[in-house]
């Protein structure tokens, strides 16, 4: 009925814009098709008659009657039931009600909402059972349905834009800034980004877990506000601001800092292999996990192996990338991989062996334009908050007291 608002069709038209619009889980066949036809032309809500064919017998025509319409309208105000066989009615409410109905779009918008963020925290519990437990492929289940409810929030977020501009019921985000993330992967910054989103409705916070590098080059492309970075210049031994001035010359940075962190390797609970130096990370049958090129994990195990006079070439599964520390950790899990670079907190969510190789500082690169917005503000907020305090004390290897400090203001 939502499709002959748009003017009468014929059988066959209605089947192909259903499933040309909508997609596969949509498809009907023939027969489904004309007997559901004949069922709503019988309740009224349609009308149908016959035109003549072009090069064969008349068609019939269905069009939408006045008690269809307000049928169409019922629909749309009432909740989308439970998606079935891949068929989710939230899409089409969205759609139809954009023009029968725009009062129920925000409603709407408001209750998918709620159920998204219910959702994500559901799969949040499970991901971090799946990592309490060692579980690989549960945690991999987890990450999929977490990547899946985070697109489908910025999905929401496209739909609200677009929604009617008198007034957003309860629930519904009214975003004017989003602050993106871009850079080195690390679950305290993860922490800080959800409890923004979840506490601060004017800003939305979105990451990127890309290594330090590639959030630099994001900064200096402008495809970022922030970017995590932990990267050690061997020369000066020196944490971040040379790769900052290299990278980003002309940009104005203010470097905010995190936390210190102790980085090593994971290994495999009771450390089957017997690893307990890096020159065991080159012994025959040992098969190393790594960060991904430009991750600031990647380029201390680089420096590390180097400093030992170990030829990172020689250990087996050192082209072998992944994007994350848990995806490090789930690898070694799994046993994919006996040993792999990455934090103790990590290791230590995953019940996994722990080498440390030292501490390094991580701080934020943020360019002054955004360090002087408002979008800022409630990450910096939230840094100075007790619960958020205490919620980091669980994280083991981390050191929070210079958290929130300036480190550096490059200009």
């Amino acid at each position: 009925m939502g499709l002959l608002t748009r003017g009468a069709r014929y059988g066959y038209e209605i089947r192909r814009e259903l499933e040309d619009e909508f997609g596969p889980q949509w498809r009907i066949d023939f027969g489904q098709l004309y007997r559901l036809l004949a069922s709503i032309e019988r309740k009224g809500w349609v009308t149908a008659r016959l035109t003549p064919g072009k090069q064969g017998p008349a068609r019939r025509v269905y069009g939408l009657s006045r008690s269809g319409r307000a049928e169409l309208r019922r629909w749309l105000d009432a909740p989308p039931t439970d998606a079935e066989h891949g068929r989710d009615e939230f899409p089409l409410k969205l759609r139809f009600g954009l023009v029968l109905n725009p009062a129920s779009v925000a409603t709407g918008i408001a209750e998918r909402n709620q159920a998204l963020q219910a959702r994500r925290r559901v799969q949040e519990d499970r991901s971090a059972a799946a990592r309490r437990g060692g579980d690989a492929g549960a945690w991999l289940v987890a990450e999929a349905q977490l990547h899946q409810t985070d697109a489908a929030l910025t999905w929401l977020r496209s739909c609200q834009a677009v929604s009617p501009a008198h007034g957003l019921p309860a629930g519904v985000e009214d975003v004017h800034d989003v602050l993106v993330a871009v850079g080195s992967d690390d679950p305290v910054l993860n922490l800080l980004l959800r409890l923004a989103n979840e506490q601060h409705t004017t800003v939305r916070c979105s990451s990127n877990p890309a290594g330090s590098i590639a959030g630099l080059i994001a900064l200096r492309e402008q495809r970022a506000d922030l970017a995590g970075v932990h990267l050690l210049d061997v020369d000066s031994g020196e944490y971040n601001v040379p790769f900052v001035k290299h990278v980003l010359p002309e940009e104005p940075i203010v470097l905010i800092h995190l936390a210190q962190r102790e980085q090593g390797l994971m290994l495999a609970p009771g450390n089957p292999k017997e690893i307990r130096h890096l020159r065991d990370l080159a012994r025959r049958g040992v098969r190393l996990v790594n960060r991904q090129r430009g991750a600031g994990t990647r380029l201390l195990l680089h420096h590390r192996l180097r400093r030992a006079r170990i030829d990172p070439q020689s250990i087996s599964g050192y082209m072998h990338e992944v994007p994350t520390h848990n995806a490090v950790a789930a690898a070694v899990s799994a046993g994919v991989a006996d040993v792999g670079p990455g934090i103790r907190a990590v290791a230590q969510a995953w019940g996994l062996e722990f080498i440390p190789l030292g501490h390094e500082r991580y701080d934020l690169a943020v360019p002054r334009a955004v360090f002087t917005s408002k979008r800022l503000q409630p990450l910096l907020e939230i840094m100075h908050q007790d619960a958020f305090r205490k919620a980091t004390a669980s994280f083991s290897g981390y050191d929070f007291s210079n958290m929130s400090k300036i480190v550096a203001d490059l200009h």
